[in-house]
């Protein structure tokens, strides 16, 4: 008997050595520079150098692996690093001099292998109105437009009520200030003239008593309408838009956007944003317009509370308001 073997090596399958599991990039960007953190989180499964392409004209000010700061400098866009057998951690903080604009994005890096678990986050200055985000489908998203969509729905079926003397350009302009830093004042205000209204068409004959509480709580309503508009007025001059920024942990101008995977190249995030003196100067445009519209509402206001009389005696059990 005879037996004859023949072994072959196999070829290695083709993959990459080096993947990472976790990014974590966050820019602070202010108004004559930014500074930028990156996290990476890799696995490899041998010693190597790996090459990350940071954005044109990064700065770089620090390198740490495992915590440790290491003396790397970048080349151009090149920054080398050294990439160790096993699971590590290698941060990379650097700092650019291109100040904000009416589009900021977040860097382009390409850290050339795969990655998963992307973070990005951008903190926004504060002298800066967010006005729209675009990037990861998981991000922020700005609210306050769909929400003035339905302001504009609502001010046009408020214009067409003739119980008022406001049209729709009134209302619209009502809802337009307080809508971006105070929507309950703005229904208190909203319920306040329409109940003036109501009161001004009210035909009924109700009893003395049902009558002057009546009046005594539309005063009371009048007060509380005034109060809120006086009190939330320097909120919205001195303070800054709400624009209603949600979806995966944001808020304000802290933006946070998610990636699970991309293949080399981190995706971009941008956001659409104006200097806050515009909003400074339109809020303080709308203030005084609201004032000289106040001077023109009262008097009408006045006149439905005064229409059948202040206040009614105890004569009878009924009285027509109607004016009869």
């Amino acid at each position: 008997e005879q037996l004859t073997m023949t072994t072959t090596r196999p070829e290695a399958s083709e993959g990459t050595t080096l993947a990472f599991d976790a990014v974590n990039l966050a820019i602070s960007q202010g108004e004559r520079s930014s500074t930028a953190q990156l996290t990476l989180q890799y696995r490899s499964t041998r010693g190597s150098q790996h090459v990350l392409r940071l954005p044109e004209g990064a700065e770089v000010s620090e390198v740490r692996i495992d915590d440790r700061i290491e003396p790397l400098r970048a080349d151009g866009r090149d920054l080398t690093v050294p990439i160790l057998p096993g699971s590590h951690t290698v941060a990379v903080t650097w700092r650019d001099t291109e100040g904000v604009g009416s589009l900021a994005a977040t860097p382009d890096v390409d850290l050339g292998a795969p990655a998963s678990n992307i973070s990005i986050r951008l903190t926004l200055p504060q002298n800066r109105w967010l006005l729209g985000t675009n990037g990861p489908r998981l991000g922020p998203a700005v609210l306050y437009w769909p929400e003035l969509a339905v302001l504009i729905l609502f001010a046009w079926l408020l214009g067409r009520i003739d119980w008022t003397p406001l049209k729709t350009h009134h209302w619209l302009l009502l809802g337009l200030g307080f809508s971006t830093f105070n929507w309950p004042v703005l229904a208190v205000v909203v319920a306040w003239l329409l109940a003036a209204g109501a009161r001004d068409q009210w035909r009924a004959r109700i009893p003395w008593w049902r009558y002057n509480t009546t009046q005594v709580l539309f005063a009371l309503f009048t007060v509380v309408a005034l109060l809120s508009i006086i009190g939330s007025l320097p909120g919205g001059l001195l303070g800054t838009p709400d624009m209603h920024v949600t979806g995966n942990g944001s808020a304000g101008n802290s933006l946070a956007w998610f990636g699970d995977r991309s293949t080399s190249a981190l995706p971009i995030a941008t956001a659409w944003t104006a200097p806050m003196w515009i909003y400074k100067v339109l809020i303080l445009a709308w203030a005084l317009w609201l004032s000289v519209a106040l001077l023109r509402w009262l008097p009408w206001v006045w006149h439905t509370f005064a229409k059948q009389g202040f206040w009614h005696s105890r004569k009878g059990d009924a009285l027509d308001v109607s004016g009869g």
